[in-house]
């Protein structure tokens, strides 16, 4: 059964622009999608039958890994693609779609390639087959083909960030009729409120900044935040009574044309960074990868509560309507120092070989690339590592895709550097936790060394904070 691509328009040679508008661009992003789930299905499967051959499996997992790089990078949420391409530019998004195109191309290629072909799988036969390939399969690779029409192209050629918003962009072509649009043009303002500290707002800035995702900070002082919370309208402009907020500003016109605003104020740091990261494609889609996301984040979450002795001097931390600490609740010096003592030699050890054993698992990984022991026995590379049972997935939580968690993560470990400008809990920057990642997790300190040299991440800290990049 052929797919008929007729609706398709080629992209300019010269440009890489769509001649489709953003609003049929972005469906045919969604079906291309769904076309990939489907072939992730398929690839699943091959690589847990006991008919494929171990090399096989070795080429699908790859495979399979690069389709997920598809989805993160272009077709998973086609609005936030269309933001991400006027932020990381039009020749580098090109490369992607390239890459992209590339790698949709070695997908249709491995499933059409019958088994028979790797010398020790089974034939595959059925009705409607292609070179012995059933019909299910030779659809799922139409459909690749389809897909590989939309992402190997660049989306509509006016402004892409207007594009995200397919009403805005069909207002801006020459109106058809004096009718007024359905919908009516809308903006948003992000305005984050936090101390002139890294902190816990961190990661929502660094997931506004990557995710190109315009904000404004309010810098507040603790005496304001004190005022703030003593104010009548506390219970929404500080909706927790604590920092950080995000405000979300929306202005939009009615059929008239009058403009009405609506300010909403949020809280609690967890959320925030969980809300940008969708707007920004730094939350995964998948369920279980937003699982492994999760997982870490509330592991983070566990370990920051042991911080509290130290941060405070104090068993309890600050009351959330007053910001007092409980005198009842005060720690003498011998009680700071033994808080100091059990967090450096049991609780932050123990917290990070978690996380560096969840770095090395297929926890949420369903279309990972670990490689099984009988393919290990089939390599003739006489230089691999006996040791290694894994490729390359990539440095960060979720393997090849950035993600909310690996901020995170970044920002906790650089401010327990010996020499962090920005202490995130000073009595515990003194570089011991380096010395840990170093001689137990190798995974982890790769995570973090490619944070930290992510050339995105150097220019924040040099623009936000002043600091020079750390190698």
């Amino acid at each position: 059964m052929a797919i008929d691509d007729s609706d398709l328009i080629d992209p300019d040679p010269e440009a890489r622009r769509s001649k489709l508008g953003a609003s049929a661009w972005l469906d045919h992003c969604r079906e291309a999608d769904a076309f990939l789930i489907d072939a992730l299905k398929v690839l699943d499967g091959d690589r847990s039958s006991a008919d494929v051959s171990a090399a096989r499996k070795k080429e699908t997992a790859s495979v399979a890994c690069a389709l997920e790089r598809v989805r993160v990078n272009v077709t998973s949420r086609p609005n936030e693609t269309l933001v991400k391409m006027a932020n990381v530019g039009h020749e580098a998004y090109v490369r992607q779609c390239d890459e992209a195109k590339r790698a949709l191309e070695h997908a249709v290629d491995i499933l059409e390639r019958p088994f028979s072909e790797d010398g020790d799988g089974m034939i595959l036969d059925g009705a409607g087959s292609t070179r012995g390939v059933p019909e299910r399969r030779a659809l799922v690779a139409q459909g690749l083909r389809r897909a590989r029409t939309v992402v190997s192209r660049i989306a509509p050629g006016t402004d892409v960030r207007a594009s995200a918003d397919p009403e805005r962009d069909a207002r801006a072509r020459p109106p058809r009729s004096k009718t007024p649009p359905k919908t009516p043009p809308r903006t948003t303002e992000y305005r984050l409120a936090y101390m002139n500290i890294k902190g816990l707002a961190e990661p929502v800035r660094l997931a506004l900044r990557l995710g190109g995702l315009p904000f404004t900070e309010t810098r507040v002082s603790y005496d304001d935040l004190a005022s703030a919370r003593a104010r009548a309208d506390a219970s929404t402009a500080l909706p927790f009574g604590q920092l950080p907020t995000l405000t979300v500003e929306e202005e939009a016109a009615d059929a008239g044309g009058e403009k009405k605003k609506r300010v909403s104020v949020f809280g609690q740091s967890a959320a925030l960074l969980r809300y940008v990261g969708r707007r920004t494609n730094l939350y995964p889609v998948d369920d279980e990868r937003q699982l492994r996301v999760d997982a870490v984040e509330e592991c983070l979450a566990d370990l920051r509560k042991t911080f509290t002795p130290l941060w405070y001097g104090n068993a309890l931390p600050r009351d959330p309507t007053s910001g007092a600490l409980a005198e009842g609740a005060a720690l003498s010096e011998a009680q700071k120092d033994a808080a100091l003592d059990a967090v450096v030699n049991t609780h932050a050890p123990a917290r990070l070989r978690q996380i560096e054993a969840l770095l090395g698992s297929e926890a949420g990984l369903s279309h990972d690339t670990r490689v099984s022991s009988d393919e290990k026995e089939d390599d003739d590379d006489e230089n691999a590592n006996d040791e290694k049972d894994v490729i390359d997935r990539g440095p960060y939580v979720c393997g090849a895709a950035m993600t909310v968690a690996d901020l995170s993560l970044y920002v906790l470990l650089d401010g327990l550097e010996a020499d962090a400008a920005h202490a995130y809990c000073a009595p515990l920057a003194t570089g011991f936790v380096a010395a840990f990642l170093d001689a137990e997790c190798p995974r982890l300190r790769r995570l973090y060394d490619t944070m930290r040299s992510d050339a995105r991440i150097q220019r924040w800290n040099e623009e936000r904070w002043g600091i020079a990049g750390r190698q």
